[in-house]
Parts: C-alpha cells; structure tokens; sequence
C-alpha cells in the first residue's frame, strides 16, 4: 500500500510539472505591441483633435491643450482604477466585460452626437 500511494503521488506531481503555465513570458510580446499600438494611436489623434476643438467648437490653443492634457491624464489612469476595481472587488472577467460595455456605449454615444450635429448642419 505504502508503495501505491508513492506511485500515486508521483504521477501526481509529474501531472502538475507537465501542465501549461498561464502567462509568462509568452504573452509578453502581445502586451508591448497592444500597448505600442495604443500609444501610436493616442498620440495621433491629439494633433486632430487639437484641431477639432479649434474649428469646431472655437476653442484656443491654449485651452484645447488643457483639455487635452487632461483627457490624457484620465487616459493613463484609468488602467490603475480598474486594476484596482479588478484586484479588490469584481474580479478579472467582470471588470473586463463592463469595461467593454463601457467602451461601447461611450462609442454609441459619440456616434449619436454626430449624427445629431450632422443634421443640424
């Protein structure tokens, strides 16, 4: 009997060394280039917008740039809320799935308002 549960305890342990680990450096390469990508993208569009908010809405360098510091700010601070929102209250999945919906109803959102400004024109 003594030599079963050796056995047994072995297979287990070779079971648990041979199992895939999550993470790691694997998925390394993924998350620079994602955040690459965000960055590139980010700091593009703030000459446009720059832009927009002159021509459209009459806005002065000075104060579109304000505006855009701070939109920048809240930008790069949200990540730490909702890893902090993530990590102490509602988990990985949740807080992914309402960020989402989130995402796409700012984006519904700003649709509309365009659509409404279009017309208007």
């Amino acid at each position: 009997m003594g030599e079963q549960q050796q056995v047994e305890e072995l297979s287990h342990e070779t079971h648990l060394s041979t199992r895939r680990k999550k993470g790691g450096l694997v998925t390394m390469p993924f998350i620079i280039a994602n955040e690459a990508f965000e960055k590139v993208a980010s700091y593009g569009l703030v000459p446009n917008m720059i832009l927009y908010l002159m021509s459209d809405y009459k806005i002065s360098v000075a104060k579109g740039t304000n505006i855009l510091f701070l939109w920048t700010a809240a930008s790069n601070f949200a990540p730490v809320l909702g890893a902090f929102l993530s990590d102490s209250y509602l988990g990985r999945f949740l807080t992914i799935g309402l960020g989402s919906c989130f995402s796409l109803l700012v984006i519904f959102s700003t649709f509309f308002f365009f659509l409404i400004k279009i017309k208007s024109l």
